[in-house]
Order: C-alpha cells, then sequence, then structure tokens
C-alpha cells in the first residue's frame, strides 16, 4: 500500500506541474490577437519548473564544468553538435541541467515520496534518471537530427547543383538553397557561410562541417567536393553525381534496414504473440472439457 500511495501521489504532483503551462495560458483569443497585430506573446514562455531547473543549472554548471575531464568535455562537445546545439547550449549549461534535475528528482520528489512512507531507494533511482536522462535526450535528439541530414541532403544538392548550372556563384547558390530548403542541412550551410564570412578558410570550414557531423551522406559529400575542386571538375555535375550516389545509398540502407528489421519482427512474434496463442488455446480447450466448472468459474 505504501509503494501504492507514493506512485499515485508521484503521477498526481507530475500532472499537476505539466498543468501549470495552461492554467498560465492567455487563451486562443488572445493568442490570435497577437498574431493580428495586438499585445503580442513573449516569443519563448517556460513553465516555472524549468525556470526553476535554469536557475539551479546556472549556479551548478559553473561549478561541476571544470571537473570534467577533457575526454568526457570533447565526447559532450561532440553529442551536443550532432544535435544542433538546441538553444545554443554549451557543455557547462547542458551539465548545470544534468545536476539540476537530479537535485529536483532525487531530493525534492524522491524525499517528499519518502516522507510519505515509499522506500528511499526511490530517491537514487530518480536522482540517476535527472542525471542521465539528458544523456539518453541529447543522444536522441543527435540521432534523429542526423537522419534528417541523410533524407534531406539529396534534394538539398539537386536543388543547389540546377542553382549552380542556372549561373549562380557557388556561395550565393548555397545561401539561397539553405535559407529556402531550412532544416538541418540549411543551417548547417549557413553556419559553414558565417565562418567563411568571418574569415575561416573554404576549405577549413567544410572539414569542420564534416567533423561535428556524424552523417555518411555528409561526409560524402564534403569529400567529393573538395576532391572536385582539387581536380577542377565542373562543380554542378560533381553535385548532381553525389546526389545520385547518396539516393543510391540510401536505398541500400534501407534495404539493410528492413533486413535487419525482419528478425525482431519474428522475434517479437517468438515472445509474446505465440505464447498468447498457446495460452489461448490451452484454456479453451480446459474448459471445454470441463464445461460446468468452466461456467461457474465465470458465471458464480
Amino acid at each position: 500500500m505504501p509503494a501504492l500511495f507514493g506512485a499515485l501521489t508521484a503521477f498526481f504532483f507530475a500532472l499537476a506541474v505539466a498543468a501549470i503551462p495552461m492554467l498560465r495560458d492567455a487563451g486562443p483569443v488572445e493568442r490570435l490577437g497577437g498574431r493580428a497585430g495586438g499585445a503580442r506573446e513573449p516569443a519563448e514562455r517556460r513553465s516555472l519548473t524549468a525556470k526553476l531547473v535554469e536557475s539551479l543549472a546556472a549556479r551548478l554548471g559553473p561549478r561541476l564544468a571544470p571537473s570534467l575531464r577533457a575526454g568526457r568535455r570533447a565526447a559532450l562537445e561532440h553529442k551536443l553538435d550532432l544535435a544542433g546545439r538546441p538553444a545554443g547550449i554549451t557543455v557547462q549549461r547542458f551539465v548545470g541541467r544534468k545536476a539540476a534535475l537530479a537535485i529536483l528528482l532525487g531530493l525534492g520528489l524522491g524525499g517528499l515520496l519518502t516522507l510519505l512512507g515509499v522506500t528511499p531507494l526511490l530517491i537514487l533511482l530518480l536522482a540517476a534518471a535527472g542525471w542521465f536522462g539528458p544523456d539518453v535526450y541529447l543522444a536522441r535528439a543527435g540521432r534523429l537530427r542526423q537522419e534528417a541530414i541523410e533524407r534531406a541532403l539529396p534534394d538539398f544538392l539537386d536543388i543547389l547543383a540546377i542553382s549552380v548550372r542556372a549561373g549562380l556563384g557557388y556561395r550565393s547558390a548555397l545561401r539561397r538553397v539553405a535559407e529556402s530548403l531550412g532544416g538541418p542541412v540549411g543551417e548547417e550551410m549557413l553556419t559553414v557561410l558565417r565562418q567563411i564570412e568571418l574569415g575561416q578558410d573554404r576549405r577549413d570550414a567544410f572539414e569542420a562541417l564534416r567533423e561535428r557531423n556524424g552523417s555518411e551522406s555528409l561526409k560524402s559529400f564534403v569529400s567529393a567536393q573538395l576532391q572536385a575542386e582539387e581536380l577542377g571538375v565542373p562543380l554542378s555535375e560533381a553535385l548532381h553525381d553525389i546526389a545520385t550516389d547518396m539516393r543510391r545509398l540510401a536505398n541500400q540502407n534501407a534495404r539493410r534496414q528492413a533486413q535487419r528489421a525482419s528478425p525482431r519482427v519474428s522475434l517479437l512474434v517468438t515472445t509474446l504473440i505465440v505464447p498468447g496463442s498457446v495460452l489461448l488455446i490451452v484454456l479453451s480447450l480446459y474448459f471445454t472439457l470441463n464445461g460446468g466448472e468452466g461456467v461457474s468459474l465465470f458465471g458464480g
């Protein structure tokens, strides 16, 4: 009973926290009025919980970040690059958020539930969830972003090749296509252009693009582009050939993923559907052979 009571308390506490933004919402009429030219709402509205996390992160981050080893810091930098550094987050802010969530979930929510009779082990579990949860989220965000780059890059290169073939300079075409299409690919290309405008060598800027992303297609594009510049190959033809190769690789990857999915489906069928079917057959036979008792079980 204490564990059930604690779980229900945690559920209603989380529900109350999630309802705070809804209670503070001005309503659809005010939002539409703001779009029509009235008083505009702030671009970013954060809940009280998010503000508390950010406040703690701002204090804990500068204290914890210097203690990171060089290898750990480099790994976090790379993961943040893969995820596109959402909201311009840095390693210091990320570590601060991890510590803030661990404290709020462990000492805050876990301590409250412990006072209500739940096992103290829950404090350690919630603290671990608060500390490692952001790492899981960051890894997932990075993976999804790299997959989005893989999907969008062939179309991006086709449009870029057409723009270059139409007479635009490569840098102008790259900027126009990146601003028009947007997405992770557009963001990365605009970053490259900003680095070039700030004085970085063009080759170094594209090599930095290759290093901060895990997309194999993007790495192939950068390598092929740099090689085409060295050999003097027309850039529009090189871009078209790169896009064609990427589509072929994407089709091959899709077939490989489908082949890897087949054993997983078989495992799911074997572990879930087959035992359930066997149990249903056994129970049907049992109640058929013992009809009177089976009826008494369900009919009282």
